[in-house]
């Protein structure tokens, strides 16, 4: 341990960012059905953040193992796996354990990720979506709603048993933690394939339109709609900003009404915000906006502003994630283009929510916009 301790030359700012941006940004991609998130890349990102080489963490790993029963034992081998413990432990020794239990839940999004690349090898999304609205009650993935609070949730659980002993490098625990972290992760994913195969094999899942006005999954049926509908529309959405520039005076005089913020900051953001470098969070932030639509009322009628604050005020973390903090990480890219993010975290708590709030009523607008004509 103390070797790649002395090797190392970490930024831990630099670190703590990238893996809360990461995190946040795969837990906001697991909404869509059928992703896995990539494992490979950020490695070797890691690697550059750290200043060292891949040979570097064998080396370390060679050594964590000697002599112990994980020697000879593929898993704990894993370079990346012992780089993210790595990791941890290296927030927990300078007092950053929120960076810490921020890099267990990456953590257990690799491990996802690797687990349904084997069992799911090749995946329908009309079928997986079909299969997590329909699991079991008692499954995992339907008791915690999504497959990004599943995942929450079990980094939770994993983390007060076995932080303290990254932290003090307890290797028996350390060997221990790897098993039971992706034993976890396991069971929840079989039973779930097992569902998905049994499903495919006879011939469920999401159709484009509803054959039968008897079919008891009509409202599942329309729903579906809906995010086919909304996804050629936040294509339309997003070349009207990053080709035409456009803003949308509608939705600008509705957020600013519902969010009250400052007529000067609206008129930068939505003028930042056409920037295609933006492009790619803003369409993670709408289809997560659609996902649960299951009434064009969400949308058209009053329902709507209630939804978006309901989207924004969400205090479960597992929740929380996704839309409201894919809004947040929009606004922090808006914010660096408009040099303001020392001003912004001088903000109060409540004036930085009137600016996230005035982005979610903004682009969501658009959507709003673009259906309800």
């Amino acid at each position: 341990m103390d070797i790649l301790l002395n090797q190392v030359e970490p930024n831990l700012r630099k670190l703590e960012a990238f893996m809360t941006s990461n995190a946040a940004r795969e837990l906001s991609q697991l909404a869509v059905p059928c992703y896995y998130p990539k494992t490979k890349k950020f490695y070797f990102e890691l690697l550059k953040i750290l200043n060292i080489k891949d040979k570097d963490v064998k080396e370390f790993v060679k050594r964590t193992y000697k002599g112990t029963k994980a020697e000879k034992w593929v898993l704990w081998k894993d370079v990346g796996t012992n780089l993210m413990i790595f990791i941890m432990h290296l927030f927990l020794k300078n007092n950053m354990k929120k960076a810490a239990t921020t890099t267990l839940v990456y953590y257990m999004i690799i491990q996802y990720s690797r687990l349904m690349h084997k069992q799911i090898k090749y995946c329908y999304e009309d079928t997986f979506k079909y299969t997590l609205d329909h699991i079991i009650k008692t499954h995992l993935f339907n008791r915690e709603k999504t497959i990004p609070g599943s995942l929450y949730f079990l980094s939770d659980k994993v983390q007060k048993r076995f932080l303290i002993h990254i932290e003090n490098w307890n290797v028996d625990q350390i060997i221990l933690f790897i098993s039971i972290a992706r034993h976890r992760i396991s069971q929840s994913i079989k039973s779930f394939a097992e569902s998905y195969y049994k499903n495919r094999k006879e011939g469920l899942g999401y159709k484009t339109q509803v054959e039968d006005s008897e079919d008891p999954d009509k409202a599942n049926m329309y729903q579906f709609q809906i995010q086919q509908r909304g996804q050629k529309v936040i294509d339309d959405i997003l070349k009207n900003l990053a080709i035409y520039k456009t803003v949308d005076r509608k939705s600008f005089d509705i957020a600013k009404k519902q969010s009250k913020i400052k007529t000067s900051i609206a008129t930068l953001i939505t003028d930042k915000i056409t920037d295609k470098k933006h492009s790619e969070n803003i369409k993670i932030a709408l289809q997560l906006f659609i996902k649960d639509l299951t009434d064009i009322n969400m949308i058209c009628g009053d329902q709507y502003t209630n939804y978006v604050k309901s989207l924004m005020g969400i205090k479960r973390l597992s929740q929380t994630i996704q839309f409201k903090s894919q809004i947040n990480i929009l606004l922090k890219g808006l914010l660096k283009d408009m040099k303001l993010e020392d001003q912004y975290s001088k903000y109060t708590p409540q004036t930085q929510f009137t600016i996230n709030s005035f982005i979610a009523f903004y682009i969501t607008g658009m959507i709003r916009t673009n259906i309800c004509k």
